[in-house]
This record gives structure tokens, sequence and C-alpha cells, in this order.
């Protein structure tokens, strides 16, 4: 095992590796009661091809379903019972299985989380009833209009790249899947040099790994041959959906940014804040206050490992579609041609270190920041590295970015309008 001394990073952050390539990582915040933990495996839709879409998000429901020492009512108990909580998230990219527990209650948290990713039975009575909980969890998809487009956006965007997969599949995969299916799978794709352990809260960083080298299996595994999924990076530019349960036209329209090393992530992080990212935000101000057009209405950033999302949603009268896009267009032309104001940057930059401190705060937040810091670049920046980042970002710097994303054949335009009865 090797231990990294952080103490020139942040005093509270520290990091080991095992012989085998796991790495557990840990910030302690000694002031609270409590801890969060998180297994992180860096496997999503992502890494799926067109035969197998939708198993990632299925394997994570199964490791639910009971193992070799528990139920499915037990694993849910064992940590509800003691007023903690257990749960897991399937992305493009990461799957996180985490828990929310009193500090003296880590080691069953601990033994839980590992059971789960080692133990699960697979069953096939409990793999075809949750074949129907999934299917009405993409059915109920399909019924969200936002749920809905932002799905085919992505789609759009990446078109015919995995990281443009519905993460829920599709339903004749689903229906397809079989026990060797998921168990080939999490043997080639949970592995122990894409698996980082994390935890932030009253916890020593030591006591972590003795943990999780007390119940986690040590040996090295081998990855399966897998089909290499289709590479393209191509786009479609523009694409409307109809949909006959929608009163209103929704709105989503983005471009393909830099992966998660990229310094000019800070300075997306302002200009999302600037552009769509409250009610002070220039879309929120002309598009929903001044015109009146939409009561929902926002930017966002994703960040992947190598390459991300920028996009602006928003839903409106079906007769303001139009207008509507030109405003979103307005905004990024002035972002592109006009100085952002000293004033407005110091407001966002303010609104931004507010939003950063205040996470800190909470031991899940700061748990969800080291693992997805360690699995996509291995650094963890201080706050105040963090902060001065932020403040040395100039108008400039905005108006450089909103050149380089902000070009017409850079754009994916997905509209959802409601049907014709």
């Amino acid at each position: 095992m090797t231990v990294f001394n952080t103490s020139n990073i942040n005093i509270n952050i520290n990091k080991s590796v095992l012989d085998n390539g796991i790495r557990i990582i840990t910030e302690r915040m000694p002031h609270i009661r409590s801890v969060s933990i998180g297994a992180w495996i860096a496997v999503g839709s992502g890494n799926e091809t067109p035969d197998n879409n939708g198993i990632s998000h299925f394997l994570e429901h199964m490791l639910f379903k009971g193992t070799k020492k528990r139920t499915a009512k037990e694993i849910a108990q064992n940590l509800e019972s003691l007023g903690g909580g257990l749960n897991a998230s399937t992305g493009k990219e990461l799957s996180l299985y985490h828990a929310h527990v009193l500090d003296e209650h880590v080691e069953i948290a601990v033994d839980v989380l590992t059971d789960i990713l080692q133990n699960s039975k697979l069953s096939g009575r409990e793999l075809e009833l949750e074949k129907n909980v999934i299917l009405a969890e993409i059915n109920h998809a399909k019924e969200d209009p936002e749920e809905f487009l932002l799905d085919h956006f992505y789609r759009n965007l990446f078109h015919q790249h995995p990281l443009g997969y519905f993460i829920y599949g599709t339903p004749e995969n689903v229906g397809a899947f079989q026990r060797k299916d998921l168990k080939d799978y999490l043997d080639s794709q949970y592995l122990p040099e894409r698996t980082v352990f994390a935890a932030a809260g009253n916890i020593e960083h030591q006591r972590f790994v003795d943990l999780v080298t007390k119940f986690y299996d040590q040996k090295k595994q081998t990855p399966s041959s897998q089909t290499s999924p289709v590479q393209s990076m191509q786009k479609i530019d523009f694409s409307r959906m109809e949909m006959d349960s929608i009163q209103q036209g929704h709105i989503c329209m983005g471009v393909q940014t830099f992966g998660f090393t990229d310094e000019r992530k800070y300075t997306l992080v302002l200009l999302d804040l600037l552009l769509g990212g409250g009610m002070s935000s220039r879309l929120f101000q002309n598009i929903r206050e001044k015109y009146g057009f939409a009561y929902n209405v926002y930017s966002f950033s994703d960040i992947m490992a190598n390459t991300g999302v920028f996009g602006v949603y928003l839903a409106c009268a079906d007769d303001k579609v139009k207008k509507s896009l030109q405003l979103v267009k307005n905004e990024f032309d002035r972002l592109k041609n006009e100085p952002v104001t000293d004033a407005e940057l110091s407001l966002v930059k303010s609104q931004v270190r507010g939003n950063i401190i205040l996470g800190l705060e909470s031991s899940s937040r700061r748990m969800r920041k080291i693992g997805e810091n360690e699995i996509y670049s291995g650094r963890h920046n201080s706050l105040e590295t963090v902060l001065e980042k932020i403040n040395q970002i100039t108008p400039t710097d905005i108006m450089r970015l909103a050149n380089e994303l902000f070009q017409e054949s850079s754009f994916c335009t997905t509209l959802l309008t409601p049907g014709k009865k």
C-alpha cells in the first residue's frame, strides 16, 4: 500500500493506494458527527455498446437485491435503522454507491457497501422483477418533458457515441438482460484500478483504510475482453419532436466543451452563472422577467473526463419558441461581443465563492468532490487555490471562452413541442 502525504494540498485530505490499485481518499471534518462514504467506479453508460446499453444502470439496481449474507430488505434496514441512508446513481462515466451515517456507524456502512459490490447474488427471480421497475423508470422519463428532452439533447450532441446513450437503456435491452450478462459486466468493468473509496466527515484516514482492507477483497482482477463502442463524435445540429401530453414548447441548445483537467472549467463556472445560474442571471432577467416567455429557464455545465457539455434549457408557450430561441442566441452573441462589466463579474465571483464555501459544510458534497477529483485528475486543490483561480478570471477570459464555444456550427438544438391531437 502506498500512502501519499497531501499536507501541501489540504491538511485534512489524505490518500492511500492499495497494492491492487484501489484508491482510498478521505477529508476529515472533525467538527461534525457524521460521515459520507462513497464507492466510485469509473464506469457508466459511456462504456456500453448498442447491444448492452442500460446494463450499468441495471447492475446498479441489482446490487441492492440481496447478497450471500443479506436480503434486499436487510441491506435497506442495516443503515436506515441507525438513522443513516444508502443509495446509488449511474451516470455517463461514473457509478456511485454511497452511504451517510453517524461517525460511530462507519464500520457497518463500509461492510454493507463492500458487501453489495462483491457478494450480490444477482438472482434470476429478482432480475425479472427489477426489469419491470426499470421499464417503469424508462416510461416515467418519457412522460417528463424536461428529462425526455435532455436525454435526446445528449443523444443528438453525441450522435452514435456512447456518451449519447440513454443511461436507462432501451426497453428491448432491459427485457433481454440475463444474470450472465450482469455478472460478466461486473467482473470486466468493476476493476480495482477504476475504484475509489472516498469518505468525508469525522473519520480518521487510517481507520477508513483499515476498514476498506478488512471488508474488500484485495486480490487483483483481470478484465475480460470488451467490444469497443463506436467512437464517432458527430452531432445532429437540429431536431424537433412532439409530445401529445404537453402544452408548452421545450428547448435545449448547447455545445460540446472540454474535459475535467482543462483550466478553462473555472471560467466556464462563471460564464454558466452569468448566463443562466439563478434569478439574477441574464437569461432569467431577460426571457422571464423582461418578456415573460418562460417560467423555467437555466443554463448548465457537465464536465466529463475528456469532453463536456454546456447548454441552455427553457420551457415556453408553443408560439414563443422561435422568439425564445432568438433571445438565447442574442445572449450568446452578447457574451461573444461585449465584455462583462466589472460589477457583474464581481457579483458572479461572489456567488461562486458563497456556493463553494456553503458546500464545504456538507460531508456529502465534500465526498463527491474528492471522489470526482480523484477519478478524473488525481489532484485536490485547496479552497484557497480554487478561489484564487476564480478571482483571477477577467472579462477578457469570459469573452474569449464564449467565442471559442458559441460558434454557429457547434450548436446542437433540440426541441419538444405539443403534438397534434
